[in-house]
Order: structure tokens, then sequence, then C-alpha cells
């Protein structure tokens, strides 16, 4: 079998899981299969664009594609935030396919908004030069095939609503995976209607745009604020505004600042929810990729939601998501599922708002803002002012130990907590993922034959540059572990932490030659 005829009997399969309402195990591994073979993502392009080409082209294919790009791009993506540079480059060849199967005309616009809405969901930006190709297909189209039509935008926002039932975070993530490689002037055409429209749940979702890039947030909230002078802002989104306020930087906080007031100014209903109960707050430890994450179990009126917020190291919140009107046993099934993958550890609400408003300030300093699904995320579990706030590790294991007996963190704690640091996969299989995979691993032990050679290399040229970053990996895992009662290993991942940011050497830390092994098998594999 051919690797285009492989490829399209993968897609054949998700299409049939995707129409049959479940994805089997098969189609959840296709993102970590496809990943290794960058070729692939070409064919998906090919066989993508030869769908749309069809004279009957098949929506579900469409999806199937999309959901195999997506789900390989957001590998990519987690892969070139880890440094590796072959993974940047790949993502930069995707773009430049999908760019150059539109301008030959082989890639239809109908088609290519199915792979670019794969980009949105994996969290990554399209770029200007799928937005320039769009565009250029779009006017090519139109006059190639005259009797090509463009969908009827109000229709389009009805049948929207529609198929989201109003919610306005679904409306959202929707729209914003079926305009993100239209113009910037297109988008905001598009995102009048959503801020005029008759349906509250796509007024609702129009604010979610304000977290998007400033040439598309600025303008938006221009538009936003003479709405609220006509009282189509609604109560509900002045308290989604206020949360947003929080996030922004100071000229697009002014921005929104004018349309809370342009909405008070007018009156109108006040807002009306069901009362909420948080039942259970769980947080995992932080992985070696920097990722942790927050779940809630909420009770919603009679209803209950499952939360789940994802964070991560250096870059912020990544994700945020709500599943809604679940049993109470189903969401006590999928947090057992959970429980099965990853350890996680009851927390309290002081804690999330910890954790959240440092993501916050690490996404600031990374320039990115966070996903829309956090006000709803952040709104149910009770965290209605939550704002970016920076923590260095040191301050951050000095409040762990700040009520510890001294005996507990004295130079003889010190020895036993470094001493036992090494042997800690033994009680917890999270650290399977500690180790370094990026280029400068590469580089460090290129020629090296050796195994002591390469761990060497390892510790000084990697490890060490990177010790506030390992030390932060354990410091939130001790802080997520805190949670557990009697149990007082956090204690020692704690000051374990706080050596990693002094003057010790590496090589009498232990943890640190563990990870070294770590990162040296990774890089064999």
């Amino acid at each position: 079998m051919t690797p285009r005829a492989a490829i399209h009997q993968i897609g054949r399969m998700v299409r049939g899981d995707i129409r049959a309402g479940e994805l089997s195990p098969g189609a959840h591994s296709v993102g970590d299969m496809l990943v290794e073979q960058p070729e692939a993502l070409m064919l998906i392009v090919e066989l993508t664009a030869a769908e749309g080409r069809k004279k009957r082209p098949d929506e579900w294919m469409y999806q199937a594609y999309s959901f195999m790009l997506g789900q390989t791009l957001e590998q990519l993506r987690q892969r070139s935030e880890a440094g590796q540079r072959q993974a940047t480059v790949a993502l930069e060849q995707v773009r430049t396919a999908i760019a150059g199967q539109m301008r030959m005309g082989k890639l239809l616009p109908t088609a290519a908004v199915a792979l670019v809405s794969a980009f949105t969901r994996a969290g990554i930006e399209v770029g200007d030069d799928v937005r320039g190709a769009l565009d250029e297909a779009m006017i090519r189209t139109g006059s190639v095939h005259p009797g090509f039509e463009m969908p009827d935008p109000a229709e389009m926002l009805e049948d929207l609503a529609d198929a989201c039932a109003g919610d306005p975070f679904m409306i959202h993530g929707e729209f914003a995976g079926m305009t993100a490689a239209m113009p910037v002037e297109l988008q905001l055409t598009l995102l009048g209607g959503l801020v005029l429209s008759d349906g509250i749940g796509l007024r609702e979702a129009a604010i979610g745009w304000l977290l998007a890039e400033p040439a598309i947030a600025m303008p938006l909230a221009q538009l936003i604020e003479a709405a609220a002078k006509r009282g189509l802002v609604s109560a509900t989104s002045v308290t989604h505004l206020m949360l947003i306020r929080n996030w922004v930087a100071e000229d697009r906080r002014r921005a929104i600042d004018a349309i809370i007031k342009a909405a008070r100014s007018i009156g109108g209903a006040t807002e009306k929810r069901p009362a909420v109960q948080v039942r259970e707050l769980l947080i995992s430890e932080r992985d070696g990729a920097g990722a942790q994450t927050i779940f809630a179990s909420v009770k919603e009126g009679r209803k209950h939601a499952l939360v789940s917020i994802l964070i991560k190291q250096g870059h912020g919140v990544r994700d945020a998501w709500v599943a809604r009107s679940l049993s109470r046993s189903e969401v006590a099934d999928m947090l057992g599922h959970i429980a099965d993958e990853m350890p996680v550890h009851e927390t309290t609400a002081e804690d999330t708002a910890l954790i959240l408003s440092s993501a916050l300030a690490d996404g600031n300093a990374a320039g990115s803002t966070p996903p829309f699904g956090l006000v709803q995320a952040a709104t149910l579990i009770g965290l209605s002012d939550v704002a970016p706030h920076s923590i260095s590790v040191k301050d951050l294991v000095a409040s762990l130990l700040a009520d510890v007996d001294a005996v507990e963190t004295d130079a003889k704690a010190v020895k036993k907590a470094l001493r036992t640091s090494g042997q800690w996969l033994a009680r917890n299989p999270q650290l399977d993922s500690w180790f370094e995979n990026g280029d400068d691993v590469s580089a460090a032990i290129k020629g090296k034959r050796k195994i002591d050679d390469r761990l060497t290399a390892i510790i000084e040229k990697v490890l060490e540059p990177n010790r506030s970053y390992w030390a932060s990996v354990i410091a939130w895992s001790a802080f997520a572990q805190r949670g557990d009662g009697d149990d007082l290993d956090w204690i020692e991942m704690a000051l374990v932490a706080r050596e990693l940011i002094s003057e010790r050497p590496l090589t009498e830390i232990p943890i640190a030659r563990f990870i070294a092994v770590q990162t040296a098998r990774a890089a064999r594999s």
C-alpha cells in the first residue's frame, strides 16, 4: 500500500468514527503515529484538496482529514515549544503546502477552511501567507466559477447558533476555526455580524475575540462599544468582560472598560445564573514538558459539569473547556479515567487562583493571551477576579515551606531529600515524562559514545542552563502534592527545588542525574 493510500484509509477509519459519534483508540492515536512521518502531513493536504475538487465532496472526509491534521499539529506544537527545530520546520512546511495548493487552484476555499480549523484547535497561528492565499483563492473561485456563491452570513450565523444550541463558547470555537485563515478585514466584517446579531449567544461569543490579535481585538472593541450603547451587550457579557480585562494589556483594558461603562449606562436585566457548587477541585503534577492541569467537578442547578484548565510552563494557559449537562456519575467516571492516566491531588480555590495567576503571568511574558474558554471555566469555579501575578520559584518554595517544622527543613532533612530524589520514580510514575528533548540535547551528545560522557554532557550543557526550569517543575509538583493530607513527600520536593536554584553542583543532586538518564534514553529512541 502506498503512503497516500494508507493516509486515505486512516481517513476513512476516522470518518466512520466521527459519523458514529465516538472516536476509537485508533483515531485517538493518529497524532502520535503521523507526527513521526512529516510527509504524511503533505499527503493530508493533497487528499483534502483532491476531495474538494470532486463533484460531490464528502463533508465527513473533510472533518476526518481536519481531525488528523489537528491531532498531528498539536504534537508538533508541543515539540516545537520544547525546542525541537525539526517540529518548527514541519509546521512551517504545512503552512507553505496549504498556501501553495490554494495558489495553484488545487485547494478550494471550502476544503482549505477544513484544514485551517485544525490550526485553531491545535492552538497554532495559521499565518499571513495562508490568509493571503485564501483571500486570493476566494476571489479566483468566484471568477472561475460564476455559479459559486459565498454563503449568506446571516444564514450561516443562524445555523451556527442552532448547531451550538446558543452556547457562546461553542460558537466561538466553531467560528474561530471557520474564519482563522480569512483576511483580517473579512474576519472583522463577519464578527460585526456577531456583534449585531439578534441571537444573544452569538453576541456573547463575539467578546471572545477581544483576546485575539490586536489587529482584530481593537477594532472589534469599538464595534462592541457602539453595540453596548444600543443595549446589545448582555449582563453575562459584562461579567465576562470584567474577567477578561484583567488578562490583557493596558490599551486593550481601556477599550474593554469603555464597553463595560457603555453597557452599564444603558442598564437592563441582571444576570440570572443557576446555583453553582464546586464539589471537587483537583490538580495534576507538572510533567517534563511543563504541563499541569486543573480539574473541577461542579454542580450547576440539577446538572453537573467537568472543568479542565491546561497550563504550560513558560507559555501560560493553553486550553480550557467545560463539559456540561452531565450526570454526577458521568463526572465521577471521567475523573476516574483521568486519575488512571495521571496522579491528581485535591486542592483549594485559593491554590487554584495562585497557579492560574502565575500561568496568566507566564502567558503575558510570552506574548500570548488565554483562550476564551478560560472565562467559562474560571467563572464556574468561582474565580471571578483572577489576574496575572508572577511568582518566582524562590518565593513559591518559601511559601510552601513557611509553616513546616524546622526539623523537616534543616540540613539533615535536605541531605535526605537529595539522596532520595533519585528514587522518586519508584513512587511516582509521572516522572517518566521528566526529560529534555530539544535540539540542544542532540548537540550536547554528538560524537559521544560512552553513556557516562553523554550524561556528563547533558548535565553540563542542557540541565545546567535549565536549572530554573526544572526547579519550577519540581516546585509546582510539590505544590500539587501538598493537598494530600499526611503525605509529606512534597516537602522533600520543595527542598530539592530550592537546592536546584542554589549554587549546589548538579552532580550532588541525584534527580538531575535521573533526568539526564531519561534524556539519554529518549535521545536513543
